[in-house]
């Protein structure tokens, strides 16, 4: 009886295989990884506002990925809010890279009631986030008035207190309700190595926008509410 010898995918082959493989695996981990981060777009009424109260004045000296980090707590801070739209950031020199991996734009009271009802168009820029234009039909449930519609969201950068909180803080999508409690801190900082100065300050009114208008939060609790 003859036989015939199987063919040997040969090293060329095998890495080529390899390579497929790898490849298809990470095409799959992309697509999930951008579904389950695109979130939704939904509305939520009766969001209060955010509760602040003056704290005594604390320093807090840390180190982390680089900096030499003194941080003031301003204010202690409870936010309820609804997701509008998330944006992560990887560890760089800057001094807000390398403590806060993640800004999220959060909307309250008539912002997060008419999120569905209206297309705001959230979108996020390089620690900025907002509406590109507050025409007139997104100012509509305002009275046409932009200091109230300012004062129901907000792009919040956060600084997490712990690992833990980091990774519930990384899980966090669009259309998400949730709370978070911690501080609102100002931040100076001196890179390692180079002596290099930075300061961050948050911002402490509602009212403010563009390059004033973000909160600095310190987070010490996250929680995701069920509605």
């Amino acid at each position: 009886m003859r036989t015939r010898n199987k063919k040997q995918l040969g090293w060329f082959g095998a890495a080529v295989l390899a390579l497929a493989i790898i490849g298809f695996v990470y095409l799959v981990y992309f697509i999930a990884y951008s579904w389950y981060h695109a979130g939704r777009t939904r509305a939520v009424a009766g969001i209060p506002e955010p509760i602040q109260r003056d704290v005594t004045s604390e320093t807090i000296k840390f180190e982390k990925n680089g900096w030499d980090v003194d941080m003031k707590y301003i204010c202690s801070y409870d936010i309820e809010a609804l997701v509008l739209h998330t944006k992560e950031y990887s560890v760089t020199d800057n001094l807000a890279d390398a403590i806060s991996p993640l800004d999220l734009l959060l909307g309250w009271g008539k912002v997060a009631e008419t999120n569905e009802e209206i297309d705001y168009g959230w979108e996020h820029g390089v620690r900025k986030g907002g509406t590109p234009d507050a025409n007139e039909i997104r100012l509509a449930p305002f009275g046409g008035d932009l200091e109230k519609f300012v004062e129901s969201f907000s792009n919040n950068h956060l600084i997490p207190a712990e690992k833990n909180v980091e990774k519930d803080l990384l899980k966090v999508r669009k259309g998400d309700h949730i709370r978070i409690r911690g501080y609102l801190v100002n931040i100076d900082g001196v890179r390692k190595k180079d002596g290099q100065g930075a300061y961050w300050y948050s911002s402490t009114v509602r009212n403010d926008y563009e390059g004033t208008g973000c909160e600095i939060i310190y987070v010490t609790n996250i929680d995701w509410i069920d509605d």
